[in-house]
């Protein structure tokens, strides 16, 4: 209760503002950088269509040519490669991209699907984009940024709840805590702005950084769904039993019976049987989805080109589909561009944060020195009442008790 009606004067809450100050100021510009680049990641295959427009985009055509002679036209042109997927859009006028894995690296080979002719590759070495996606998922330091970065996670949830804690004013002030003083000084505008914009990040910016770390420990995470749901939180990809000696059923027939599979739905990403007892799937995306390369999934067999299974999202456990579910959480495609927008916007949110943060420390650094006389200043109008202790503002940022 001594929280609820005057949290200032609670011990524990004085250590919580002392841990939220110097956690932003040491840690606000790494916070800064990593949202910052998640916002750009959150468009990044969009983005990187736009810079390769003549790999992209082809001249639609009524009829389209063979899968299986696209994977023959790309394996002939690049040898010593293993293709590992094909991302298959079925927007008119879009190529097909194919990315192959070597010893140089990653290759993206782009076909034109309609008169089955190779346009060209992209290594993404050496680009902005890509350096960017390093930099917010390990912070170009490989397993040992990740790890750090899950951590940073943490340490960000851990700002935003004593966040929640510093900023509550109390029961009799509570409206006051929500106000923006219009015509103020600059400093108390940028402290209204640091307020506000952190209440009202605050659900959100704790979302995207519990989700993020999937990335960093996802078996502890499985294992946490698994408890919490009382359900299995992952579904491994079937086995399949191959007969020795047996070809394998054309690419044709493949993607003809995964397609069969799912009724409906776009198809978007194509994954190879690359080992012995392990199926071709094909990701299709069903109205509703919240994952760009769709929810839901088609195994065939490479031999028999039969469908050995089929996983709608909606029809696995609930624990599996938290888990998938992390990542359209974490990049916001659950209610397609709008919510994509909104995380570009959040993104921007904990510079802004850190920059005003670090404008009320200087301010109230200067206004300790200045508090002799700045207590002279009466207190805002209508806070504690005669008898009671007062709240008295130092340079309209920061305020103390006397």
């Amino acid at each position: 209760m001594s929280f609820l009606k005057q949290p200032r004067t609670v011990w524990w809450r004085k250590a919580l503002f002392q841990f939220h100050l110097w956690g932003g100021l040491i840690l606000g510009l790494y916070f800064a950088v990593v949202c910052l680049t998640g916002s750009i990641v959150v468009y990044k295959k969009e983005l990187e269509r736009l810079q390769i427009p003549r790999l992209v985009k082809v001249e639609p055509s009524n009829e389209s040519g063979s899968f299986a002679a696209m994977v023959k036209l790309v394996e002939r042109s690049y040898p010593g490669h293993q293709l590992q997927n094909a991302f298959l859009y079925e927007e008119p006028g879009v190529s097909w991209s194919f990315r192959l894995q070597g010893k140089q690296g990653r290759v993206q080979a782009y076909v034109d699907p309609y008169r089955v002719r190779l346009l060209g590759q992209d290594t993404y070495q050496d680009k902005f984009l890509q350096w960017v996606y390093d930099l917010h998922t390990d912070l170009l330091l490989g397993s040992t940024g990740s790890l750090l970065n899950g951590w940073g996670a943490f340490l960000l949830t851990a700002m935003c709840l004593s966040g929640i804690v510093v900023w509550w004013p109390g029961l009799r002030y509570w409206r006051k805590g929500f106000e923006w003083a219009r015509g103020a000084r600059w400093k108390r505008q940028n402290y209204d702005l640091h307020k506000l914009s952190g209440l009202g990040s605050f659900a959100l910016l704790v979302l995207l950084a519990v989700t993020g770390a999937y990335w960093s420990f996802p078996k502890q995470y499985e294992s946490f769904l698994a408890w919490a749901t009382q359900s299995p939180s992952k579904q491994n990809p079937p086995t399949v039993v191959e007969t020795p000696g047996k070809s394998r059923a054309s690419l044709d027939q493949v993607l003809a019976a995964t397609r069969a599979a799912i009724p409906g739905g776009e198809m978007t990403l194509f994954r190879f049987s690359n080992k012995s007892g392990v199926p071709h799937s094909l990701h299709k995306r069903l109205p509703g989805d919240w994952r760009t390369q769709g929810d839901n999934v088609a195994y065939v067999h490479p031999q028999s080109a039969e469908v050995v299974r089929v996983d709608y999202h909606r029809d696995l456990h609930l624990g599996v589909r938290l888990q998938r579910d992390i990542y359209g959480l974490h990049f916001g495609t659950f209610w397609g561009h709008p919510t994509r927008v909104l995380w570009i916007v959040l993104g921007v949110v904990p510079l802004l944060l850190f920059v005003s943060g670090a404008l009320m420390y200087w301010n109230r650094s200067l206004g300790k020195r200045k508090s002799k006389g700045l207590l002279d200043r009466p207190a805002l109008a209508g806070y504690a009442p005669a008898g009671e202790k007062q709240l008295v503002e130092l340079d309209e940022t920061t305020s103390i008790e006397r």
